[in-house]
């Protein structure tokens, strides 16, 4: 299987996950936000701006939450791991859980920031805990996109 088809099911399955585990409510994990983490740690010629860009606008579409809000947070966030990924490549999992709290804190006040600017009141501030839940799943979707890319041979 190529590496792009490989990437784009994960995605979709990380998409599948999010609604899967929508009823959680502010307790379920961004699954696709950590998904595109892991795809852009591992090989950050492949994913980039555009494509982040692309799975927010279709996450947007699928969640029915504003359009181009997860659509900027996934451009944004991509663009600070791109800038740390040197760096947190050769950290250990528990230590990438911890700078993916951080990373995801930044996101939620964002979009937290977003949202009472356009006075819409669609989040509140228990979205936080969804930093909490992703950081705790991390080590597991680490290792299990790490199978997947070992597996098909996926590299740079």
């Amino acid at each position: 299987m190529s590496k792009f088809f490989t990437i784009l099911l994960s995605l979709i399955f990380s998409l599948i996950l999010t609604i899967s585990t929508f009823p959680l409510g502010s307790f379920s994990p961004d699954w696709t936000q950590l998904f595109l983490i892991y795809w852009i740690l591992a090989i950050p010629s492949s994913i980039g701006l555009l494509t982040s860009w692309i799975v927010g606008l279709v996450l947007d579409v699928v969640l029915g939450s504003t359009l181009g809000i997860n659509a900027l947070m996934y451009t944004v966030i991509s663009y600070l791991v791109l800038k740390i990924h040197h760096i947190a490549r050769y950290i250990t999992v528990f230590q990438q859980s911890i700078v993916i709290i951080a990373i995801l804190i930044i996101k939620f006040t964002l979009v937290l920031w977003i949202d009472s600017i356009l006075n819409i009141n669609n989040y509140n501030i228990s979205l936080y805990w969804s930093c909490l839940t992703s950081a705790l799943c991390w080590p597991l979707v680490f290792y299990f996109l790490r199978i997947i890319r070992r597996k098909y041979n996926i590299s740079e």
